[in-house]
């Protein structure tokens, strides 16, 4: 076969050979001497490139033939790099042992009773077969099989993670002090718990990173205790409700009970794209935003028409604002603000660390809201990974605040994985300087925005002074 270049690097130019040095009467003998073996170089060179070039401009059956080559070797390479892989667990819940089977993978020939398997690099889609059922795997990462009484349950991820979870629980709970654990041990206790010792290390070396990062963030969002207050006050912008101070640079609070449970319901149930959900995005600059494996959770826009002072989404949203304005000690515009985020974490969705914004730059992120309309059964706490680290586990009606305004550094945040039922927030992110003339998106390069009610304006009544009012008419 011909010897043909590797197609997947570029070949470097060829130089064309250079002009002939002119000489001048004026040379010594030797730089003529110089002068004349360099040219008679160059000439054989340009006659041998020359030859090569004439040889391959005839259309060479070698020549055709490395074409040829190239063009499988770059597809090989396309098609190497296109396949997924999944790691998959298989439960089986049946009351008898089960025989599955997937293409491309090598199982026991059953699998007992209570028993799971876990098989790595599964190309999918695969089909699966246990028994007369089957059903298919799809996306790469990891998934869990559950072979049931009357057909086979294919999760996501997010099983895996919530086995591995359990599995971590079990284990911390019999070493609360981590006196027999270190880093490595713990790991090995997980996986030996997990889907009933079906699990190898060997099998999902990378299950435990890749899922939950490592122990201490595992820890942080798990059985860790929250974080305390260092003071509390109450607010000003709400009286009746309480601010625990968590951190006092980069500021961090919460407020309890900020709203009630039907305020929230209210808002769901006047605010028709609250039904409408999709998979939350990330801005990512270019002009764009995207979906990114780091943000999982079902998101839809909320927009404020702040001329209707008493709908439920514009009165949340402007106490929202006046005790954000509070504690940053600034006064927030209302109008011309991102619209509200309304976000509904599932179990095992979660918001891998991130941060929101940073800096004093007019028009940018500089605080940021979150209240709480649902909170999860178990999981879903709000943590800060980057010491000192902080935790914050809501309840329903519960407002966290914190702001970047002197920059991103201690305003790394997550959401993590909800171990059990539902969480929802309404989420604000907050700028100063913002107008409808110019409004939020022009200081972003995400590419325009929808603005609805980029006319309205906020003419109400503060909520300070709503509760005041309220109170007054009490006591008469």
């Amino acid at each position: 076969s011909p010897r043909c270049p590797s197609p997947l690097r570029a070949l470097p130019a060829r130089q064309q050979p250079s002009s002939p040095p002119a000489t001048h009467s004026h040379e010594s003998a030797p730089a003529c001497a110089r002068a004349k073996r360099l040219r008679a170089r160059e000439t054989a060179r340009a006659r041998k490139l020359t030859a090569k070039g004439r040889h391959l401009a005839q259309g060479g059956s070698s020549a055709l033939m490395c074409a040829l080559r190239a063009l499988v070797l770059r597809a090989a390479a396309v098609g190497a790099a296109a396949t997924r892989t999944s790691t998959v667990a298989i439960k089986n819940e049946r009351a008898s042992d089960v025989y599955c089977h997937l293409p491309t993978t090598l199982l026991p020939p059953t699998i007992h009773v209570g028993e799971a398997i876990v098989v790595a690099g599964v190309e999918v889609p695969a089909t699966i077969r246990c028994g007369e059922d089957e059903a298919v795997v799809d996306g790469g990462g990891y998934a869990v099989v559950t072979v049931a009484d009357d057909a086979l349950r294919v999760d996501d991820a997010n099983a895996f993670q919530l086995e591995l979870n359990r599995a971590a629980h079990v284990c911390e709970a019999a070493d609360p002090e981590g006196a027999s654990f270190g880093p490595t041990a713990f790991v090995d206790c997980v996986y030996g718990e997990a889907f009933g010792g079906g699990v190898r290390r060997d099998d999902a070396p990378n299950a435990w990173p890749d899922l939950w990062r490592d122990t201490d963030y595992w820890r942080l969002c798990e059985p860790s205790a929250p974080s305390p207050a260092l003071r509390s006050f109450e607010a000003a912008a709400a009286p009746g409700v309480f601010v625990d101070v968590l951190r006092e640079t980069p500021f961090v609070a919460l407020a309890r009970g900020f709203v009630s449970g039907d305020e929230c319901d209210d808002v769901a149930r006047t605010t028709p794209a609250v039904r409408n959900l999709a998979r939350a995005r990330v801005g990512g600059g270019a002009g764009s935003t995207s979906f990114s494996d780091a943000r999982e959770t079902l998101s839809t826009n909320l927009f404020v028409d702040w001329d209707d002072a008493e709908r439920p989404l514009t009165l949340v949203a402007a106490r929202t604002v006046e005790l954000a304005s509070e504690l940053i000690g600034e006064t927030i515009p209302y109008e011309a603000q991102e619209p509200v985020n309304f976000l509904h974490y599932r179990s095992g969705y979660e918001y891998k660390p991130h941060s929101d914004g940073g800096g004093r730059k007019v028009g940018a992120r500089f605080a940021t809201t979150l209240v709480y309309c649902d909170a999860a059964d178990a999981g879903g706490a709000t943590v800060f990974p980057v010491p000192p680290t902080l935790k914050f586990s809501p309840k329903r009606g519960d407002l966290l605040f914190f702001e970047y305004k002197n920059g991103r550094r201690g305003t790394t945040h997550a959401a993590c994985p909800v171990t059990g039922g539902n969480k929802t927030t309404l989420t604000m992110w907050h700028r100063l300087g913002v107008t409808p003339e110019k409004p939020w998106d022009e200081y972003e390069n995400w590419g325009k925005f929808a603005h609805p009610f980029l006319a309205s304006r906020y003419r109400g009544p503060t909520h300070r002074e709503r509760v005041l009012a309220d109170r007054r008419r009490r006591e008469l």
